[in-house]
């Protein structure tokens, strides 16, 4: 009997023991699940910290692509404005009247005025583009012409004379090889260009040409100044600025320096 009750007991024991093990296993597995709640909110509270989680990607834009918005004035400012007819004066009472000349001398600098009549960034002017008279050829011409002028700031008129070229990318191309020609011959150059623009209805037909000069200077990382699409030349204006069909008169080019005053106040603001 006694054996009996020494096994009874080690029996009541060992259940007493094996129930105080299992609790002791259940004890970490808290009621309500918290643990695995815990471990799902953490990457939901990282991505709502994270601003590339909840915003996406911005849409590239002209500055995003490299092209810079606005230029920095140099100490000492010395400009060169080359171009075509505009830039000659054509058009305008006199040559000083040009809008070249109107904005040379509202903005003060040292400048030279290159304007040459029938040229651009691929034609080189003359009835079948053998006149010589292509921006870069120029450019080149100036820079060993010329050694002692040494412009930190050029501006490159035009496009208007090279629409009589039927393939757009010989446009681009030009135009790109043109600012990158500049930035050689001078370093630290800092060029804009001021693509085509003419009074109404021509300036309508200018706006191929305007697209593919303006992809040259995108593509060179130029600031480019877009009379086209900015209409700077509207069929209600352009009677008062047409001189000839092709050129503006007197008021027209007091009216192109006007705006690109405006449009270079922004770029240097």
């Amino acid at each position: 009997m006694g054996e009996w009750i020494k096994y009874a007991a080690l029996l009541v024991l060992a259940v007493a023991a094996f129930g105080v093990a299992a609790l002791a296993l259940m004890g970490p597995r808290d009621p309500g699940g918290t643990a695995p709640v815990a471990a799902a909110s953490t990457p939901a509270a990282s991505a709502a910290g994270s601003p590339a989680a909840v915003s996406p990607s911005p849409t590239p834009t002209s500055t995003s692509t490299g092209r810079p918005a606005k230029i920095e004035l140099p100490a000492s400012p010395v400009l060169l404005i080359m171009g075509d007819s505009y830039t000659a004066g054509d058009g305008a009472d006199q040559p000083d009247e040009s809008w070249a000349n109107l904005v040379a001398g509202s903005l003060g600098y040292p400048t030279n005025i290159d304007g040459r009549g029938g040229t651009g960034f691929a034609w080189g002017g003359g009835a079948r583009d053998d006149q010589g008279g292509e921006y870069e050829v120029r450019l080149r011409q100036t820079a060993a012409n010329n050694p002692a002028f040494v412009p930190n700031l050029l501006i490159l008129q035009g496009g208007q004379n090279d629409a009589q070229i039927t393939d757009s990318g010989e446009i681009t191309a030009a135009t790109r090889q043109t600012i990158e020609a500049a930035r050689r011959f001078w370093p630290g150059v800092q060029v804009v260009v001021l693509g085509p623009s003419a009074p109404q209805p021509l300036g309508e037909d200018l706006r191929d040409v305007n697209s593919a000069v303006r992809a040259g200077a995108d593509a060179a990382n130029a600031p480019f100044i877009d009379a086209v699409e900015g209409r700077w030349f509207t069929a209600a204006n352009s009677p008062g600025f047409d001189a000839d069909g092709a050129h503006p008169n007197t008021a027209g080019h007091a009216y192109i320096a006007d705006k690109f005053l405006e449009s270079w106040a922004a770029l240097v603001d």
